[in-house]
């Protein structure tokens, strides 16, 4: 007896599950045939304690028009972000057909604190992950805090798990530096989740259907959905997935479905 592998099909924004012998969409553009390109311009500097920083990026290649994202923040069509402290940014631009390219740009202070810092990855469901810090250019001694904790004068946290963090050091003139980061597990989607992909999702996501999960970034358009029907155990429908493979798909998205 034949076993049907469960496949998404999307169509006009609706979510529909179907055996994988049935219907054949066609995948979306592949990135890599055409990628974006995003570059640095330029970076202006902020005054300390005061917000008046400016990036400015310049994208090309893909598809136009593009959309511009900083952090965690909402699509703009410029290109230029202002309003910004002291700190280190990661600015995305996507193209029409959602291809993106990424870079890291840092905004320092002007003849005040500035900071770098190191992680290391806390594990899948684990709290081995680490910050340590390094304060240069202000007034000494410095301190230290992440989220709502209090200022010590250790500029290393231990014992922390996967997450987002707000990172703030003051100098002893009351300059301060915040800047958000993210402590990872650091699952591998080489080592990892691609093997799982290949063995679950194979029979029916290698072409015959969309989306078709030979391609890297479809299976990272779809990792939130991917994440939630594991999760749930309604995909793969044979129900194969180990609860160790479920737990590392989910460490994988959370770290932002990177190819690593």
């Amino acid at each position: 007896m034949l076993k049907r592998s469960i496949v998404l099909i999307v169509i006009m924004n609706s979510i529909f599950w179907q055996g994988c012998e049935y219907e054949t969409i066609p995948g979306p553009v592949d990135c890599e045939e055409n990628p974006v390109i995003l570059d640095l311009v330029s970076v202006g500097d902020s005054n300390c304690e005061l917000v008046d920083g400016r990036i400015e990026v310049v994208a090309s290649g893909g598809t136009e028009s593009y959309q511009f994202v900083i952090g965690e923040g909402e699509p703009q069509e410029s290109p230029v972000f202002e309003g910004l402290g002291a700190g280190v940014y990661q600015i995305t631009t996507f193209d029409e057909n959602n291809c993106s390219a990424t870079v890291e740009a840092t905004v320092k202070n002007i003849n005040g604190l500035n900071i770098t810092f190191q992680t290391t990855e806390a594990g899948c469901n684990g709290s081995n992950g680490s910050l340590t810090v390094t304060a240069t250019d202000g007034t000494e001694p410095y301190q230290f805090k992440i989220n709502d904790g209090s200022f010590t004068g250790s500029n290393s946290f231990a014992g922390l798990p996967p997450g987002n963090y707000d990172l703030v050091v003051k100098d002893a003139s009351g300059c301060e530096v915040s800047q958000a980061i993210r402590i990872k597990s650091g699952i591998s989607f080489s080592a990892s989740i691609d093997t799982i992909f290949k063995s679950n999702c194979s029979v029916c996501h290698s072409g015959s259907q969309f989306p078709d999960f030979r391609q890297f970034k479809n299976i990272h358009d779809n990792a939130e959905l991917v994440k939630k029907v594991t999760g749930d155990r309604s995909m793969p429908e044979d129900g194969t997935l180990t609860q160790a493979e479920i737990n590392m798909i989910a460490c994988w998205v959370d770290d932002g479905a990177l190819n690593n």
